[in-house]
Formats: structure tokens, sequence, C-alpha cells
């Protein structure tokens, strides 16, 4: 008897215990067929990770339905296991340029935690930065402050707002550095003006680095370099240290986001 993807993806996820479909399926079959589906995804993402993340986050912004609440789980159309690639071209295929909603907030809750820095003036236009979570056949929208674990792949997007130039990176629990944007120098980049949400240009795994992982954007108006910035943060453990930003340059601008492992 064929075993539903849908279970299948359900007790992969941990999301349903294995063992309540045994007399049903049988175990073996099961496992075997948890096995498949486990390999089959990981065949996925090592070719389509990088552009099936993008489309489907762009695709979904585009159709303005993420939001932050509890519920932001968005399914793709999946018809079988490796639907998903497939959804992720048709999604890239059928893209229509379209302004992004505004994200529905929950009370008590924001998506960033914002630092000013030592910049001259306030930007009318405040920028982003948000993360999404590939989950199975699914882009999950995320708050700072969500739990995340070793293997969750994850989209970087952002929002220059008024600025020009940005660097974004991270640092995880052991204080190691990861650069996202752009991924060779610590030279700002010229950042994309657009009234949406911009997708780097790759997903990325987390490590099983323990506590957290903490993204961080600057942001100017003018080029800057964040040059030295490693001896200043390098083996930083203390989460309160690196969300101040006091390390910044003069005249940028910090945006924290923050997962806790």
């Amino acid at each position: 008897m064929a075993i539903p993807t849908r279970i299948l993806e359900e007790i992969k996820n941990s999301e349903v215990d294995a063992k309540s479909f045994y007399s049903t399926y049988g175990k073996e079959n099961i496992e075997a067929a948890i096995n498949d589906l486990k390999k089959s995804d990981e065949e996925i993402l090592n070719t389509y990770s990088v552009q099936a993340m993008k489309a489907a986050v762009a695709g979904k912004l585009n159709e303005g339905k993420i939001n932050n609440s509890n519920s932001t789980i968005l399914k793709f159309p999946a018809y079988k296991i490796v639907s998903y690639a497939a959804a992720a071209v048709l999604l890239a295929a059928i893209l229509i340029p379209a302004g992004l909603k505004n994200s529905r907030i929950p009370a008590g809750q924001t998506p960033t935690e914002r630092v000013k820095g030592n910049a001259a003036a306030h930007s009318v236009t405040e920028p982003q930065i948000k993360l999404y979570r590939q989950k199975g056949l699914e882009i999950q929208a995320l708050n700072d402050g969500d739990f995340a674990r070793s293997g969750d792949v994850i989209q970087i997007t952002y929002n220059a707002g008024s600025d020009e130039y940005g660097v974004i990176f991270s640092v995880d629990g052991n204080g190691n550095i990861t650069r996202h944007f752009p991924e060779n120098t610590w030279q700002a980049a010229h950042l994309e003006r657009r009234a949406d949400e911009t997708p780097l240009d790759f997903s990325y795994e987390l490590d099983n680095a323990p506590d957290f992982e903490c993204f961080i954007m600057v942001t100017s108006k003018k080029q800057f370099s964040l040059d030295g910035i490693e001896n200043q943060i390098k083996n930083k453990t203390d989460i309160d240290y690196l969300t101040k930003l006091s390390y910044l340059p003069k005249k940028t601008e910090g945006i924290t986001f923050t997962l806790e492992k």
C-alpha cells in the first residue's frame, strides 16, 4: 500500500509519530519511504535550493500572502515529492511585479530589532531585514527571536529604505562570523532600491552552533567599510553586545534579527 506523501512529510518533520502508522503501512515500509524522502529532499536542495528559495519567497511576497502571525506557513502546490522544484520553477515563470502589502505583525512583536547608529538624521523609510525558513514544501516567515535548529534552510531578504549601501553578516553562538552580502569583502555594496523585499542570491543552512544565530544588516547613504570589525566581534558570544551594535562605524545604521537555538 502506497504511503501518502503528506504523512511521510509529517513524520519527517516530527509533526506526527511514525509508530501510529506502523499497523497500517508497516514499520520497514515507513522507514524505507522516509529514507527515500530525505534523499530526494537532499538532491532537490542541492540542485534547486538557491533558485527555489529565492523564487518561492519572491512569489509569495508578490502575492502579498506572507505575514508574521502564528499562521505563516505557506504551502507549495505539491503533487509528488519532487514537486518542490517544479513549483519553484512555476513560481519563477509567473511572477508579476507588484508592491508588497504591509505585513501583519501581532501586538507586542516586531520583525527585527533596530538600533540607531551614529547617523546624522532619521530615515523616513527605514531599512529592514527579514528571514524565511524552508520547511519541507513550505516557506515560513520568521519573527525576531524565533526558535531555529541545525539544518534549517534560511532565505534572507532586505529592504534598503532610503539608504544606498549595506553589508549583511551573521554571528553564531560559537562567535563565528559569516558574510552574506557581499560575500567576499567588508566593503559595503550598493543596495537594490525597490518597494518590496530583495531576496539574496542564495539560501543559508544553519549549522549546529549553540544558543543563537544573529543576523546583522548595516546600512548608510554613503559608501563605508567594516574592515576590522572581525577583530571586535570574533568569538563574541554575548548576544546583548552584538545587538547593541556599539561596534559599528559612525554614520551607519544597524538592524539585528536573532534566531534562538
